[in-house]
């Protein structure tokens, strides 16, 4: 057995023998072992038939610890698996230069703006899926570009957009995941925290001169088994950072780890960004705050619908929610907040008949769903002739299903 595969091993088998480790996504799938090391001359082969010579850290783990097996989600695809994750595109695609690189940043319409020599929108050129996260999330491995060797973190939807990862080769980035898995960290869709422990994170998040991995280094914080003090004075700070982005990730990783930043989200209830604002009314909610009520009675009016949004879900979660909080969100413009008002009447509290009769006629097909579920929910059967009346004039089929679901049950 060669010295990187019993390191490797050495790692799985302690994994393995970890109760906490049992539940974690994929492990019932890969249980912790590595299928077979591949033969040299197949790699050869493979190589020499798509025109490449893979990465030396891939081609080492390859060879000398396995071919697949135990990995993130999943686990590792073998090499056959990883080229037919991606063959169905063009001829020569592995020899095509990938666009990913160390350093470069993507945003949601990233797609859009890229296209094979066939003007197929064709992201995975130069790269190898090495590893299926569920759905349409993979971590591909560049092999070909000024990107060769580094793994990339892509959703074939396209969004959320690619994260390029900071490790600096296959086997780095896969001893990471072994350690941080060890550790206690999350790693679930493993690669999108950054490198590194709480000092280390939260050094970046304070001094980092690129807003982007600042807020990187917020969320990577989420990712730690535990933190201390040092992270909620780090996030309130963050909390007043100059780049929107980051003062978002800050209040989203307090939330996720419930850190004590109420004053600095009370203080970014005030945010001019929309998003700001949502995550600082979530903050509230998850951390109890007794003004919480308060203070999202005042935010129901902010007139982004994310945030109005937001402001229902803390109410709500919070036993607070009042019929009358929401008699004002369903003349919105918007058909989604209206909608999303006329669900919440289902658990608000007081007297919401002449509220759902209103929004039974609603110009929106979907709020009129939501009214007649929040009908049957809360058990309106003095909508019974205003049901009636809206069954004999809807159109939309969907509606309709609910309705006559309802007035069966009613009748």
């Amino acid at each position: 057995m060669s010295r990187e595969r019993t390191r490797i091993v050495a790692k799985l088998d302690r994994a393995a023998a970890d109760p906490r480790l049992r539940d974690v996504f994929g492990a019932g799938h890969h249980r912790f072992r590595l299928n077979p090391p591949r033969p040299a001359h197949e790699v050869a082969a493979f190589e020499a038939k798509h025109g490449i010579r893979l990465p030396e850290s891939y081609r080492t783990f390859l060879l000398e610890a396995g071919d697949g097996g135990a990995g993130p989600s999943y686990g590792l695809l073998p090499l056959a698996d990883a080229y037919a994750e991606v063959s169905g595109s063009f001829p020569g695609h592995l020899r095509a230069p990938s666009p990913f690189r160390p350093g470069r940043w993507f945003e949601n319409d990233w797609w859009d703006g890229f296209r094979g020599p066939d003007d197929r929108p064709d992201p995975t050129q130069g790269t190898l899926a090495v590893v299926h996260h569920g759905c349409t999330g993979y971590t591909h491995l560049v092999v070909s570009g000024p990107g060769r060797g580094r793994l990339v973190n892509l959703d074939l939807n396209g969004v959320p957009a690619p994260y390029v990862l900071e490790d600096e080769d296959f086997l780095a980035w896969y001893h990471r995941w072994l350690d941080e898995l060890l550790a206690g960290c999350s790693v679930s869709g493993f690669g999108h925290k950054l490198p590194g422990g709480e000092d280390t994170l939260l050094a970046v998040l304070a001094e980092d001169p690129d807003p982007r991995r600042r807020a990187q280094a917020a969320f990577s914080v989420a990712y730690l088994p535990s933190t201390g003090p040092a992270a909620a004075a780090a996030f309130a700070a963050a909390a007043a950072d100059p780049d929107a982005r980051v003062r978002a990730a800050a209040l989203a990783a307090a939330r996720t780890v419930r850190a004590a930043v109420a004053p600095a989200a009370r203080n970014a209830l005030a945010d001019p960004e929309a998003a700001v604002r949502a995550e600082a009314i979530r903050v509230l909610g998850a951390l109890g705050t007794p003004d919480l009520a308060g203070r999202a009675r005042e935010l129901l009016a902010d007139p982004d619908p994310d945030v109005a949004w937001h402001t229902m879900r803390a109410l709500a979660a919070s036993g607070a929610l009042l019929v009358t909080d929401l008699a004002p969100l369903l003349t919105r413009p918007e058909p989604n907040t209206r909608t999303a008002a006329v669900w919440h009447l289902i658990e608000a509290r007081g007297e919401a008949t002449a509220l759902l009769e209103r929004a039974l006629d609603d110009e929106d097909a979907y709020a009129r769903i939501q009214a007649v579920q929040a009908a049957e929910r809360r058990d309106e059967r003095a909508l019974l002739t205003a049901l009636r009346r809206r069954r004999a004039v809807e159109e939309h089929q969907t509606v309709l299903v609910n309705l006559d679901r309802v007035l069966a049950a009613w009748s």
